[in-house]
């Protein structure tokens, strides 16, 4: 539909949601609003409560978007179609209302172009009046509740990740500013309502999922939004004017061009100077956001809040990526990883321990290899590269199952230093798992020692009646082929019959 995104409201005056009220955020409340709202249409069709009820419904849709990307299991997609096939009816209805009151503010009464224009709105709007009024009562408010009931725990806890949603932030950052570049380039209409429309969904996101910057950002997002959508608004009434010029002489369309071409360069010129390079609030919203050092830690919570939607026991795995980030601290802290590797093999190894079981989501049995797909085919947050994401997948599809050597056909792709990297990371992931399973489900804590070229890892809460399961052979296997040295598995206070080259290894911040 042509007028499908119009601005909704340019000149009357609406219920706004309050931008210094953390409480007038979040799923649950906007959930709840479309349902206040939808209750008092009372067939009366007003500008205020159809402008209020798309406020409530854009605010879930948009929610919904983000949501389903984090956590594809629940019934996000199922909400956001049904609040969406209410939304765009509304949105012709509120289309027809905006188109009316920019042609009574800037058509003359006099004018017979004015009279025409207005006589065609309002039958199409009695048109539409009655397609909105039959969408109203399609829409089912007992499902809605459900869906509230059901959605909002899991927004809540993606919401109260604050590095994860840092990452979200910055993704739609990254394509406001990207929009605006072309927009600045081609200065098209096209290339404007798109900015518009990027900017609105970073704001609605700013407002649930960053509640605690949104109220600084507020002013100027609204007033940009604003600004755009009024000029969407006057590019679809001159194309609407183009459209009906046998009804109007040729005189009475030059008139039109000439108001329509002034209000709009206005509002260009409004949009530009806002936007200055220096002065831009793009600027400002950046410095908000994590800095360059901070990207891959916010992009690894991103991940994360991922696995945790689709692991089935995500504490057990989380539990698992402490050992391996401990093991891996200390085979660095010894010297034996992280020399000239050529990537960041912790955030690597972090990242696969975290998603090692997103297989399970999709399958159960080979669910390894459904981890390897799944993480390959995901979008890589800010900060993170597909390339990244590659190596991540590796780690993870070896951290059972098989034993894989330097010539795994997966592996092949990659130089040989490089899949030296991998395999030792992947056979401390491994590792960290065996310990992670019964019966060491009590070993609490990783160190490792350099002992004349023996590998010694003392497991805190390992003893030496624990039998020495396949798994944990296996892993000790790998680990000790991937390394080219012997491996112990000692108990804390057990001794070895050697010199120590190497002090212990006791520094991790993997608690």
């Amino acid at each position: 539909m042509l007028w499908s995104s119009l601005r909704r409201v340019p000149f009357s005056t609406v219920a706004q949601p309050a931008v210094n009220n953390p409480e007038k955020t979040g799923l649950a409340f906007w959930m709840d609003r479309v349902l206040e709202e939808h209750s008092k249409l009372n067939g009366s069709w007003a500008p205020e409560p159809v402008h209020d009820l798309r406020v409530s419904l854009r605010r879930g849709i948009l929610i919904a978007d983000l949501m389903r990307d984090l956590d594809p299991g629940a019934g996000w997609k199922p909400m956001r179609k049904t609040a969406r096939r209410l939304f765009r009816q509304l949105g012709t209805l509120r289309d027809d209302q905006v188109l009316m009151e920019w042609v009574e503010k800037l058509g003359p009464p006099d004018e017979a172009s004015t009279a025409t224009l207005l006589e065609g709105l309002k039958a199409k709007y009695e048109q539409d009046r009655a397609a909105t009024q039959d969408a109203a009562k399609e829409f089912d408010r007992k499902q809605w509740r459900t869906w509230s009931r059901e959605l909002a725990g899991r927004f809540r806890h993606a919401a109260s990740n604050k590095s994860a949603c840092e990452s979200l932030m910055l993704a739609l950052w990254e394509t406001v500013r990207d929009s605006h570049r072309r927009a600045q380039q081609n200065r098209s209409g096209v290339a404007y309502h798109r900015v518009r429309v990027e900017l609105k969904k970073f704001r609605y996101a700013a407002e649930n999922f960053f509640p605690s910057t949104y109220p600084a950002w507020a002013p100027d997002l609204k007033f940009l939004q604003d600004l755009l959508g009024e000029i969407h608004d006057l590019d679809v009434l001159s194309r609407m004017i183009n459209k009906n010029r046998a009804h109007s002489d040729e005189a009475a369309r030059a008139v039109w061009a000439k108001r329509l071409q002034d209000e709009r360069a206005s509002r260009i010129q409004q949009y530009r100077a806002k936007m200055a390079a220096k002065a831009s609030p793009l600027r400002a919203w950046r410095e908000g956001l994590p800095g360059d050092r901070e990207l891959r830690s916010a992009g690894l919570a991103r991940l994360a809040e991922w696995a945790y939607f689709v692991t089935p026991s995500f504490p057990r795995v989380r539990r698992i990526a402490r050992l391996a980030l401990q093991l891996y601290d200390g085979f660095a802290n010894c010297g034996l990883i992280g020399v000239d590797s050529g990537i960041e093999e912790r955030f690597i190894l972090h990242a696969a321990a975290l998603l090692q079981e997103v297989g399970h989501f999709k399958k159960n049995r080979a669910h390894h290899k459904e981890s390897y797909r799944m993480i390959r085919g995901t979008t890589p947050p800010v900060g993170w590269t597909k390339t990244d994401l590659e190596l991540v997948a590796l780690v993870a599809r070896f951290h059972r199952r098989a034993l894989p050597s330097l010539n795994h056909r997966a592996l092949k792709a990659y130089q040989l230093p490089l899949r030296h990297s991998l395999l030792l990371l992947a056979a401390l992931l491994r590792m960290a798992n065996a310990f992670g399973a019964k019966p060491y489900r009590a070993v609490r804590r990783l160190e490792v020692e350099n002992c004349a070229g023996v590998i010694v890892l003392r497991a805190e809460g390992f003893t030496e009646t624990d039998p020495f399961t396949s798994k944990l052979s296996e892993a000790k296997r790998l680990l000790e082929f991937a390394s080219h040295r012997p491996v112990h598995i000692l108990t804390p206070g057990a001794q070895i019959v050697a010199p120590r080259l190497v002090q212990p290894a006791t520094h991790s911040d993997a608690a």
